[in-house]
């Protein structure tokens, strides 16, 4: 199995180890550019995101070609999950696979004993030994948060109101993150392993972490703030409570994909006062609004919100993962 990416760069930056070339790791990473034609015995072809394959491999396709797609919570992946799509130019067929939440879906990304390692991590004394090993100060009785956000998101109204709580907040911020809001609310810019205080709020910078770090990062917060897609479906294996903000598209269009998460969550909380806490916070999140008004609310129901995330999380767990379903799928396309 060989992975061709086109920024090699940036996945080292979460997986340390890798590096073109590379052989002894499964699957073995090569450079977009590099790109030539697949040959040999491979039987499947996985496209990620949509992306246009390299015409060397185009022109070589394997038996299968799948496109992962984007994880979305609406409920129209269902009817899509798996649909063949066969290209006017050359004939190929392109199988559409969606990750989700649902059985009818490609499931969500999840590795073998990822469960068992979070409920180990979070034995007691465990999270604060990890912080202070990866120079993380850690202080007691803070509430402790993980930011991560697009730019547009109102980070500084948020801090601001941090730093007026009776609450003391511990906020841990990896570099390249509200780099702008960061510097406008603290006065100073923030490198990393550099902290700065004001009022009941500590902010602390820390430099970009491998994959595993990072989960033990969001297995330590009481909340975590996360964006996109990644960190998104980090932040649902934490069981912790978390507060997402989807990519801003035009005319809106990432509106639908945050309530569809929202609507899902609230059927799973089965909590409707913390449902409803947690979707005027995501809004106002996402929309860069005010977001003082549902923090004060969210705040108060983070218990409960929490709980229902955990809920949430185990029963996620119970189902069958990504990467099992997806090479499930492929056996039985190949069969067929």
């Amino acid at each position: 199995m060989t992975l061709w990416i086109d920024a090699p760069q940036t996945l080292r930056a979460i997986a340390p180890d890798a590096r073109p070339g590379r052989t002894t790791d499964s699957p073995a990473l090569a450079h977009w550019n590099d790109a030539r034609p697949m040959g040999g015995t491979r039987r499947v072809a996985v496209s990620a995101f949509g992306c246009e394959l390299p015409p060397p491999v185009r022109a070589s396709l394997p038996p299968l070609w799948v496109n992962l797609e984007y994880l979305s919570a609406e409920p129209w992946i269902d009817g899509c999950h798996g649909l063949a799509s066969r290209k006017p130019d050359d004939g190929a067929v392109e199988h559409f696979y969606y990750p989700g939440f649902t059985p009818a879906s490609g499931g969500l990304l999840r590795e073998r004993g990822l469960i068992a390692s979070r409920d180990a991590f979070r034995a007691p004394g465990n999270p604060e030994r990890w912080l202070t090993a990866h120079g993380f100060d850690v202080r007691p009785g803070e509430r402790r948060i993980s930011l991560f956000c697009y730019p547009d998101a109102p980070a500084a109204r948020l801090l601001a109101r941090l730093a007026e709580e009776p609450t003391p907040t511990h906020l841990m911020v990896p570099e390249g993150v509200a780099d702008e809001q960061l510097t406008a609310f603290l006065g100073e810019a923030l490198s990393p392993g550099a902290r700065a205080r004001r009022g009941a709020l500590r902010v602390e910078r820390f430099a970009l972490l491998a994959q595993d770090d990072y989960d033990r990062l969001l297995w330590s917060c009481t909340l975590n703030f996360v964006r996109g897609e990644d960190s998104w479906i980090r932040a649902f294996w934490s069981g912790s409570p978390f507060v997402w903000q989807p990519y801003r598209q035009s005319e809106r269009a990432h509106q639908p994909k945050l309530e569809a998460f929202l609507a899902r969550f609230a059927l799973a909380a089965g909590a409707p006062d913390a449902s409803a806490a947690a979707a005027a916070l995501m809004h106002a999140w996402s929309d860069a609004g005010e977001p003082s008004p549902a923090w004060n609310v969210y705040a108060a129901k983070l218990p409960e919100i929490g709980a229902a995330h955990a809920r949430w999380a185990k029963a996620l767990a119970g189902s069958t993962d990504l990467a099992t379903r997806l090479v499930e799928f492929c056996e039985t396309r190949l069969a067929a």
